[in-house]
């Protein structure tokens, strides 16, 4: 039996995937710690897993991120609003998470680190104790490449030469002038860790400093890279089912018999982060005000009649319902692009009309329009918001082009072709007994 410690950004989109590999390690006898939100230790413990709890670090819940920044006087969306979310949501909590994290290895030294794309805190601390660890991406793979743009532009490959040039020298402006702060706080932050200073860009840090980069995609949503680093292994999707119990809404029947007839039935969702629905769930249910679809809504963090005190005819709402039972039902998924819902809505075969551009939202978007498995709106640079019209001509651009849907169902067999809890398993566990066996040569 080997320690496995969990490190996890108190993010939803980040602690729900890695649910089903902390269930499966336990089963499989190890012992498992997971320290992430207060929030999300009942899921944890239902696992199987130790909770290590948050003392030091923040521990906020990720539904009120928008009001929290607001609290703490973040700009308003654009580059400086950038800057901010990357000093204080991605640095910031850094040394409290840290400080928690030694804690955790005070009590029983772990034999691997398993940590999502955003947790430096325990990419630094894998480090610090010299201890092998595995990164398993939450976000389209955030590594810099000569092939790409740069990430979070959400900007498609480049075509041309001229193309990779203009590139380049966004890449060097990004660096080099937007983020020139942040990356000499990350700098301060891995003195002060007393770790190695790592070279290039801070926010190409967390796959080298990781044994092991798991991403929880497929090729076909993903940039091909010819200088992809060894580490990086593309291993599928971890999808929910089976986590949650599914009781059928009262309005279940209604979407029963919309497939049925061949009524259209769409789904609006805004994931839990970006929930103002005035960005796009609004939008979209005037879009499709004329009837011809059943529009089925989840409202994530708020109570539907909160949200939609009088909803339309044509819509159906609910907080959640398991989109394992959902999204065989559904001919279109409109989401403002949370990596995790796409995957599961292209895993079940569902086209997508994306808008959003917030955290890795844009690249997201981008991927869905590379790969034509939907379409991506733009977005007020502001507000992040889309328009009912943008949303109309998605959804039919989407609903009267049959190739979206026949690759929509081509991508679905690539994820079928992986077990991607089964690839982290084994690889967390051929790290563990190297780890095991180091320990015990050097005793």
């Amino acid at each position: 039996m080997s320690r496995i410690l969990f490190a996890l950004t108190p993010i939803t989109g980040h602690v729900r995937p890695a649910l089903p590999l902390v269930r499966a390690l336990a089963d499989a006898g190890h012992d498992v710690v997971v320290y992430t939100g207060t929030k999300f230790a009942p899921a944890v413990a239902a696992a199987g897993a130790t909770v290590a709890p948050v003392v030091h670090g923040r521990d906020l819940d990720d539904a009120t991120l928008d009001d929290w920044a607001r609290e703490h006087g973040a700009p308003e969306p654009g580059v400086k609003r950038l800057q901010w979310d990357v000093t204080q949501h991605f640095l910031g909590p850094v040394p409290g998470y840290l400080q928690d994290l030694e804690a955790v290895v005070a009590q029983g030294r772990p034999d691997v680190v398993v940590l999502d794309t955003t947790s430096v805190a325990g990419a630094l601390l894998a480090r610090r104790h010299d201890l092998p660890s595995v990164q398993v991406t939450v976000t389209p793979l955030p590594v810099s490449s000569r092939d790409t743009a740069p990430f979070g532009t959400g900007l498609q490959p480049p075509r041309t030469g001229l193309q990779a040039l203009r590139y380049r020298v966004l890449d060097a402006v990004i660096k080099r002038v937007v983020f020139r702060d942040a990356q000499r706080a990350a700098l301060r932050l891995v003195d002060e860790v007393g770790v190695p200073r790592p070279d290039g860009f801070f926010m190409d840090w967390m796959p080298t400093f990781a044994t092991r980069v798991l991403h929880l995609s497929v090729p076909s949503m993903e940039y091909p890279r010819s200088d992809l680093p060894g580490n990086v292994e593309i291993v599928g999707a971890v999808l929910p089912h089976g986590v949650d119990l599914f009781e059928p809404p009262a309005w279940w029947g209604d979407v029963v018999a919309a497939r049925a007839a061949g009524r259209p039935v769409v789904l609006v969702t805004q994931g839990t982060v970006a929930t103002d629905p005035e960005r796009l769930l609004f939008p979209a249910i005037e879009a499709l005000s004329d009837g011809e679809a059943l529009v089925v809504v989840t409202t994530g963090t708020a109570e539907p009649q909160d949200v939609l005190p009088h909803p339309a005819d044509h819509v159906r709402a609910a907080r959640f319902v398991p989109f394992e039972h959902l999204l065989p039902m559904v001919d279109v998924m409109v989401t403002n692009g949370g990596f995790g819902g796409v995957q599961q809505a292209l895993a079940a075969g569902v086209p997508l009309v994306v808008a959003g551009r917030t955290e890795d939202k844009a690249e997201v978007g981008a991927r869905v329009a590379w790969s034509g498995v939907g379409v991506a709106m733009e977005t007020d640079p502001t507000t992040d918001a889309t328009t009912s019209r943008a949303v109309a001509d998605g959804v039919r651009r989407v609903l009267d082009n049959p190739s979206f849907a026949r690759r929509a169902r081509e991508v679905a067999q690539e994820y079928a072709g992986y077990d991607a809890v089964a690839r982290v398993v084994e690889v967390v566990e051929e790290l563990a007994g190297t780890s095991a066996g180091s320990e015990a040569v050097a005793a």
